[in-house]
């Protein structure tokens, strides 16, 4: 394997997919307010939920800054719209499930981004918020009560870009 000698930058095409990451991430900080905001959870809860949140809307912002003027930084109605409606209720098991399915699919769709990205730089940033998103989906899946194999699974398919499903 050969690396870069420099970090190369983005191109048209890397920016494109940066936006549709950009459009996911502000889905996923939506979805997450919403979920912050049901009843079920404690104060606790509440915080983890809101740190999600803003883990989401950082990594929004940080793939803007690098996709420029091809970002919305608008939220993605078909991924917020595919999770919205499992978010709600009192059941917070099958909250944070959906949440972690939310995650894993977020994380599928970044590493399948990391593949295609041209410019090192934008696979570099791509590639870190996947960490992150693969770390809450464990932890969705633990105050979830499923086990510690389930917790590192990620079955999830990735979104496809035009589309958002």
């Amino acid at each position: 394997m050969t690396l870069p000698a420099a970090i190369t930058p983005t191109n048209k095409a890397d920016r494109a997919l940066l936006a549709f990451a950009n459009s996911a991430e502000f889905a996923a900080r939506d979805l997450y307010a919403v979920a912050a905001s049901v009843s079920a959870f404690s104060k606790e809860e509440q915080v983890v939920l809101i740190g999600f949140h803003d883990h989401h809307r950082a990594a929004a912002q940080a793939l803007a800054g690098m996709a420029g003027s091809a970002a919305t930084n608008e939220r993605s109605d078909a991924v917020f719209n595919a999770f919205r409606g499992r978010i709600m209720g009192n059941d917070k098991n099958a909250i944070y499930d959906t949440l972690r399915e939310l995650e894993n699919t977020l994380a599928s769709t970044h590493l399948s981004l990391v593949g295609t990205l041209e410019g090192t730089g934008a696979a570099a940033l791509v590639a870190s918020i996947l960490n992150v998103q693969a770390r809450q989906a464990a932890t969705l899946a633990l105050l979830a009560g499923r086990t510690f194999a389930e917790a590192l699974t990620n079955g999830a398919a990735a979104l496809t870009i035009g589309t958002g499903t």
